[in-house]
């Protein structure tokens, strides 16, 4: 018996070693996850950028910025010239945080309690945590070299603190609307993957193809199909998360629903894709489980694009979930509207052509 156990156990290990799709699934994608993720969540945040509004043009203010990078936490990116010019920084996610020096700072803290604004972006909320601890360290380092320097009879700089579109930092909403978002994305991915699959392993394609139906339609006629499940599904779910769980929607609507069913489109074209290469509905699932780790690692799904490598970041530019993200959480979050997200409209449009464009390539060469 132990001989017979020990032959079957042999062989299914000889398949897992065959079997390159399965390979992956176990061994490089898990270690590859984790490994993302850990770099991400133990490094602490680095360098994030901020903007500067210098009022004050003073040795003061010089060392308060100096202060700033001298952190391993901030990073001055930009000098502007009057608060006017924040809005868009902060909505784009250009800067995590903007710091306001008014004019007559130095002149101010002989007479009174001078203060500065630090104006942050909360829909990260433990990037903003990080950041409002870091700047308002960097600023009392500052007020106590001050002091020291005259004998500690000039009072502290006074810090006034404004975080937008989540002023509780609750990390919920940063959790919530990526879990929206890839709930869709498991949807359109699923039902495109398994339309063609299905008819393969039940037998009936080859009746299909006898059809006076030619290629393209039976292809488009897959695909329309999943694009109104996810879509609808979208709105069930956009339902949930606003009624039930009062994630805020501070932008239009159908601006959100059109980047969505765009969205939606590109990652049809990867199921379409997917059911190009798979012979049975499991095999179809087993792909799609092994990208949607891959998309998980390089989205921000669970830690901020911007925390991973370098190479990581350019990388995560060719999958839409990594774009889809960063439109919800600006149209829900911030009330973004498409002129601060045409960057990532326009790269969900052209994901969407190349993805339904190799996608009608592959299932044309399978299916002749």
């Amino acid at each position: 018996m132990l001989f017979r156990i020990g032959n079957l156990v042999q062989k299914e290990l000889w398949q897992l070693t065959r079997d390159v799709t399965i390979l992956i699934m176990i061994l490089i994608g898990p270690v590859l996850q984790l490994t993302l993720i850990a770099r991400a969540t133990t490094q602490g945040f680095h360098y994030q950028p901020i903007v500067v509004v210098d009022q004050d043009h003073s040795a003061l203010s010089r060392r308060i910025v100096d202060a700033f990078n001298n952190t391993e936490e901030l990073r001055v990116v930009a000098f502007l010239d009057s608060p006017d010019q924040i809005d868009p920084w902060l909505d784009r996610t250009q800067a995590v945080m903007a710091v306001t020096i008014p004019a007559g700072l130095e002149a101010e803290l002989a007479r009174g309690t001078p203060q500065i604004q630090l104006l942050v972006d909360g829909t990260k909320s433990a990037g903003a945590s990080y950041a409002i601890g870091a700047a308002t360290g960097a600023i009392n380092s500052i007020a106590a070299g001050q002091r020291a320097a005259t004998g500690g009879e000039l009072p502290f700089l006074n810090v006034r603190t404004q975080v937008r579109f989540n002023p509780t930092l609750n990390i919920s909403f940063f959790v919530i609307s990526a879990q929206l978002g890839f709930i869709i994305y498991q949807v359109a991915l699923i039902v495109a993957a398994l339309g063609l699959t299905r008819e393969r392993e039940l037998g009936t394609l080859e009746q299909l193809l006898v059809t006076p139906m030619r290629r393209v339609e039976l292809i488009i006629g897959k695909a329309i199909p999943a694009v109104i499940v996810a879509s609808l599904n979208f709105i069930i779910v956009f339902l949930i998360v606003n009624q039930g769980f009062e994630l805020p929607m501070r932008g239009s609507f159908a601006l959100l629903f059109l980047l969505s069913v765009l969205f939606i489109v590109a990652e049809v074209g990867w199921g379409l894709m997917i059911s190009a290469f798979s012979h049975t509905q499991q095999q179809a699932v087993l792909f799609v489980f092994v990208l949607a780790m891959t998309d998980v690692a390089f989205s921000g799904y669970t830690v901020p694009v911007e925390r991973l490598p370098q190479v990581m970041q350019w990388i995560a530019q060719l999958f839409p979930f990594q774009h889809y993200l960063q439109i919800l959480r600006g149209v829900m979050l911030r009330g973004a509207d498409l002129s601060s997200l045409w960057p990532q409209a326009i790269a969900l449009v052209m994901l969407a052509i190349a993805s339904s464009g190799v996608a009608l390539f592959a299932l044309r060469r399978r299916l002749d």
